[in-house]
C-alpha cells in the first residue's frame, strides 16, 4: 500500500500518526518556517496537558528504541519531505538532539518491551 502525505492526517489509528503528523506540521517544506520554532519551545515547555505532544514523544521514542512495526514505508520522507539526512536514523538523531537537548537519546532495548 502507498500513502499520500496526508494519510495519516486523516487516519489517525495508523502506527506512529501522531508523530508524522506532527513531522509534517513543523518540518515539511511547505510549513511555515516557524513551525519548527513552535515546535521546539512546545518541547521545551513539556506540558503534561499537551496530550498531542506527549504521544508524539512516546512514538518517537519507540522509534528511537527500533520499534518501526507499522511504520509506513516512506511516511518520514513524505512527512518532513526532507533529504537533508542519509537514513531515517540520521533524521531521528538529529531531530531528537533539537528538541530534546537535555535528555538522553532513548535506546533499543529500553521501554519496558520485551
Amino acid at each position: 500500500m502507498s500513502y499520500s502525505g496526508d494519510y495519516w492526517l486523516t487516519h489517525p489509528d495508523t502506527p506512529f500518526a501522531t508523530f508524522l503528523s506532527v513531522v509534517q506540521t513543523h518540518l515539511h517544506s511547505e510549513a511555515d518556517p516557524d513551525n519548527f520554532s513552535a515546535l521546539k519551545r512546545r518541547a521545551e515547555a513539556d506540558r503534561p496537558d499537551d496530550s498531542e505532544l506527549q504521544t508524539f514523544k512516546a512514538e518517537f521514542a519507540r522509534l528511537l528504541q527500533g520499534d518501526r512495526d507499522g511504520l509506513p514505508r516512506d511516511a518520514l520522507s513524505l512527512a518532513a519531505d526532507g533529504d537533508d539526512w542519509t537514513t531515517e536514523d540520521e533524521f531521528f538523531v538529529w531531530l531528537w538532539q533539537e528538541l530534546y537537548p537535555g535528555e538522553a537519546l532513548p535506546v533499543e532495548g529500553e521501554g519496558g518491551r520485551d
